[in-house]
């Protein structure tokens, strides 16, 4: 998902693999996101392994699985520089990318001070109410956190809005923990992220309106998304 090819910003046109212990790292930077999931291997490494897979090979990879839970088995060929994906009926062979990745984990904010969980399907539904209308603005959405009180529940609140079409404003209801807050992302990459989680729930973690946000699916710690702010209008 963050490994897709997009105009502005700086790139990683690939995804690190990690593998440590029995913990398969997969990361992928680029321009103003990043995507970090773990998968539990049945046995150990002898030792760290670290290598960078070209992005167009991971779509291919994702295109011949679909929607299947197909078992794959990967094979580092360090030697020749290559990576092997084994699939039932496929073979893909690809080549590895040279260089060093990026230490991500420097990326991924430490703290938060509001938190706020909701119901991934509403808050995708308002991503892709909040898309029409965020066009003409670089698809900036303000997204506004708002706890709740003994009277009232907290809230998420989109707003988009369109010289032409005019705005739109959809409350999400959220259970919030901490200060309120005002930040403004990128409404496709928050609706990226949310069509890749399947869980019922959603945690989205702030800590200041420009620093990075985190996406992470609630009751799967194996998975989380970091996206940069974008400028906050009036």
């Amino acid at each position: 998902m963050a490994a897709a090819r997009e105009a502005g910003g700086p790139r990683r046109p690939g995804g690190a693999r990690r593998h440590r212990g029995t913990d398969l790292n997969r990361a992928a930077a680029v321009g103003f996101r990043l995507a970090v999931c773990t998968a539990h291997l049945a046995a150990a490494v002898p030792a760290p392994i670290t290598a960078i897979i070209p992005a167009r090979a991971l779509a291919e990879l994702a295109r011949l699985l679909g929607d299947q839970d197909e078992l794959v088995t990967m094979y580092l060929l360090a030697a020749k520089g290559q990576v092997y994906f084994q699939l039932r009926d496929t073979v893909l062979v690809a080549q590895l990318l040279e260089g060093n990745y990026p230490d991500y984990a420097q990326l991924i904010p430490r703290s938060h001070t509001t938190r706020a969980v909701m119901t991934t399907s509403e808050l995708r539904a308002a991503c892709r109410a909040a898309d029409i209308f965020a066009r003409e603005s670089s698809f900036s959405v303000r997204v506004s956190v708002k706890p709740g009180s003994e009277l009232k529940p907290g809230n998420v609140e989109l707003d988009a809005r369109s010289a032409e079409t005019g705005s739109n404003e959809v409350q999400v209801s959220a259970t919030v923990e901490g200060a309120a807050l005002d930040i403004a992302f990128n409404v496709k990459y928050l609706a990226d992220v949310l069509n890749v989680i399947s869980s019922e729930s959603v945690a989205l973690e702030l800590s200041g309106s420009n620093a990075p946000g985190v996406v992470r699916p609630l009751g799967n710690d194996d998975f989380l998304s970091v996206i940069m702010p974008m400028h906050l209008g009036g």
